[in-house]
């Protein structure tokens, strides 16, 4: 099974204040499925992939910054 993420970015506009962002789209399928299926049936705390994929971002962010913080 090929290891890749499928991801789609995309620029969205503040009504408001006119700033750009960036929203991203992260595909839950091929090997992120099966790796998602496995925790969740292992840690019940994740009740969706929403959750668990939150969680793993800020915990894998938090270790890149921590890298450059030492």
């Amino acid at each position: 099974m090929k290891k890749t993420i499928s991801i789609i970015s995309e620029q969205f506009q503040n009504e408001k204040t006119g700033e750009y962002v960036e929203g991203i789209t992260i595909m839950i399928d091929g090997i992120l499925k099966e790796f998602t299926e496995i925790i969740k049936e292992k840690e019940p705390m994740y009740k969706n992939n929403m959750q668990l994929i939150q969680e793993a971002l800020m915990i894998g962010l938090e270790q890149i910054k921590d890298k450059y913080d030492n």
